[in-house]
Protein backbone atom coordinates (compact mmCIF):
# COMPACT_ATOMS: atom_id res chain seq x y z
CA UNK A 1 0.00 0.00 0.00
CA UNK A 2 1.05 3.52 -0.62
CA UNK A 3 1.73 5.67 2.40
CA UNK A 4 -1.32 7.64 3.49
CA UNK A 5 -3.85 5.24 1.90
CA UNK A 6 -6.27 3.32 4.04
CA UNK A 7 -6.53 -0.44 3.99
CA UNK A 8 -10.32 -0.21 4.58
CA UNK A 9 -11.36 -0.52 0.90
CA UNK A 10 -9.35 -3.74 0.56
CA UNK A 11 -10.84 -5.06 3.80
CA UNK A 12 -14.37 -4.22 2.63
CA UNK A 13 -13.77 -5.98 -0.68
CA UNK A 14 -12.48 -9.09 1.09
CA UNK A 15 -15.45 -9.05 3.47
CA UNK A 16 -17.90 -8.72 0.56
CA UNK A 17 -16.21 -11.58 -1.30
CA UNK A 18 -16.47 -13.80 1.80
CA UNK A 19 -20.18 -12.99 2.17
CA UNK A 20 -20.91 -13.76 -1.49
CA UNK A 21 -18.93 -16.99 -1.30
CA UNK A 22 -20.76 -18.02 1.89
CA UNK A 23 -24.16 -17.29 0.37
CA UNK A 24 -23.28 -19.27 -2.76
CA UNK A 25 -22.13 -22.22 -0.66
CA UNK A 26 -25.32 -22.18 1.39
CA UNK A 27 -27.45 -22.06 -1.75
CA UNK A 28 -25.62 -24.98 -3.31
CA UNK A 29 -25.49 -27.15 -0.20
CA UNK A 30 -27.87 -30.11 -0.27
CA UNK A 31 -30.91 -29.54 1.88
CA UNK A 32 -32.24 -32.20 4.23
CA UNK A 33 -35.72 -33.36 3.37
CA UNK A 34 -38.08 -36.19 4.04
CA UNK A 35 -41.09 -37.61 2.31
CA UNK A 36 -44.30 -36.32 3.84
CA UNK A 37 -46.57 -38.53 1.74
CA UNK A 38 -48.64 -35.59 0.54
CA UNK A 39 -47.68 -35.93 -3.11
CA UNK A 40 -47.76 -38.81 -5.57
CA UNK A 41 -43.99 -38.74 -6.01
CA UNK A 42 -43.43 -39.46 -2.30
CA UNK A 43 -45.62 -42.57 -2.46
CA UNK A 44 -43.96 -43.79 -5.63
CA UNK A 45 -40.42 -43.11 -4.39
CA UNK A 46 -41.06 -44.87 -1.08
CA UNK A 47 -41.53 -48.26 -2.74
CA UNK A 48 -39.87 -47.82 -6.13
CA UNK A 49 -37.60 -50.68 -7.18
CA UNK A 50 -36.06 -50.35 -10.64
CA UNK A 51 -35.52 -54.10 -10.98
CA UNK A 52 -39.21 -54.77 -10.33
CA UNK A 53 -40.16 -52.22 -12.98
CA UNK A 54 -37.68 -53.65 -15.52
CA UNK A 55 -38.90 -57.22 -14.96
CA UNK A 56 -42.53 -56.13 -15.22
CA UNK A 57 -41.87 -54.38 -18.53
CA UNK A 58 -40.06 -57.45 -19.86
CA UNK A 59 -43.07 -59.71 -19.27
CA UNK A 60 -45.81 -57.21 -20.16
CA UNK A 61 -46.88 -56.47 -16.59
CA UNK A 62 -47.48 -53.13 -14.93
CA UNK A 63 -46.34 -51.79 -11.56
CA UNK A 64 -49.05 -50.38 -9.31
CA UNK A 65 -48.13 -47.77 -6.68
CA UNK A 66 -50.60 -47.20 -3.85
CA UNK A 67 -51.12 -44.94 -0.90
CA UNK A 68 -52.16 -46.64 2.33
CA UNK A 69 -54.26 -44.72 4.84
CA UNK A 70 -53.98 -45.43 8.56
CA UNK A 71 -51.31 -47.46 10.32
CA UNK A 72 -50.92 -50.98 9.05
CA UNK A 73 -49.13 -54.23 9.71
CA UNK A 74 -46.58 -54.49 6.88
CA UNK A 75 -46.48 -58.28 7.01
CA UNK A 76 -50.27 -58.52 6.76
CA UNK A 77 -50.29 -56.05 3.86
CA UNK A 78 -47.63 -58.03 1.98
CA UNK A 79 -49.48 -61.33 2.56
CA UNK A 80 -52.76 -59.79 1.41
CA UNK A 81 -51.21 -58.41 -1.76
CA UNK A 82 -49.43 -61.66 -2.61
CA UNK A 83 -52.73 -63.61 -2.44
CA UNK A 84 -54.42 -61.47 -5.10
CA UNK A 85 -54.74 -62.94 -8.59
CA UNK A 86 -52.29 -61.34 -11.00
CA UNK A 87 -49.89 -59.94 -8.38
CA UNK A 88 -46.30 -61.11 -8.84
CA UNK A 89 -45.54 -62.19 -5.28
CA UNK A 90 -41.82 -61.32 -5.27
CA UNK A 91 -42.53 -57.75 -6.38
CA UNK A 92 -44.55 -56.56 -3.39
CA UNK A 93 -42.93 -53.61 -1.58
CA UNK A 94 -44.20 -51.59 1.40
CA UNK A 95 -43.18 -48.44 3.22
CA UNK A 96 -44.21 -47.20 6.65
CA UNK A 97 -43.26 -43.56 6.01
CA UNK A 98 -45.02 -42.54 3.90
CA UNK A 99 -47.48 -45.42 4.12
CA UNK A 100 -47.29 -46.98 0.67
CA UNK A 101 -47.52 -50.23 -1.26
CA UNK A 102 -46.36 -51.27 -4.72
CA UNK A 103 -46.48 -54.47 -6.72
CA UNK A 104 -46.02 -55.77 -10.24
CA UNK A 105 -49.21 -57.01 -11.73
CA UNK A 106 -50.47 -58.90 -14.79
CA UNK A 107 -53.28 -56.74 -16.21
CA UNK A 108 -54.59 -59.69 -18.25
CA UNK A 109 -55.83 -61.29 -15.00
CA UNK A 110 -57.91 -58.33 -13.77
CA UNK A 111 -57.74 -54.54 -13.59
CA UNK A 112 -55.31 -52.85 -11.21
CA UNK A 113 -58.28 -51.30 -9.38
CA UNK A 114 -59.88 -54.71 -8.88
CA UNK A 115 -56.60 -56.01 -7.44
CA UNK A 116 -56.32 -53.05 -5.05
CA UNK A 117 -59.94 -53.55 -4.00
CA UNK A 118 -59.20 -57.22 -3.26
CA UNK A 119 -56.20 -56.23 -1.14
CA UNK A 120 -58.32 -53.70 0.75
CA UNK A 121 -61.02 -56.26 1.56
CA UNK A 122 -58.51 -58.40 3.45
CA UNK A 123 -57.26 -55.52 5.63
CA UNK A 124 -58.79 -53.98 8.78
CA UNK A 125 -61.80 -51.75 8.09
CA UNK A 126 -59.96 -48.49 8.87
CA UNK A 127 -57.17 -49.21 6.37
CA UNK A 128 -57.69 -47.94 2.84
CA UNK A 129 -55.50 -48.65 -0.18
CA UNK A 130 -55.76 -46.37 -3.20
CA UNK A 131 -53.86 -46.25 -6.48
CA UNK A 132 -51.62 -43.23 -7.02
CA UNK A 133 -49.86 -44.34 -10.21
CA UNK A 134 -49.64 -47.27 -12.62
CA UNK A 135 -46.39 -47.63 -14.62
CA UNK A 136 -46.23 -49.67 -17.79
Amino acid sequence: MKPGRSFLPALRAAWMFARVLGAAGAALAPMASHACGACVEDNVAATYDHQVLARAKAVGSVVVFCQVSAQFDALQLVKSARRVAGVIAQSVRTSNQPPALSFAFDPARQSPQAAVDAIGRSLPANTRVSIVRVMK
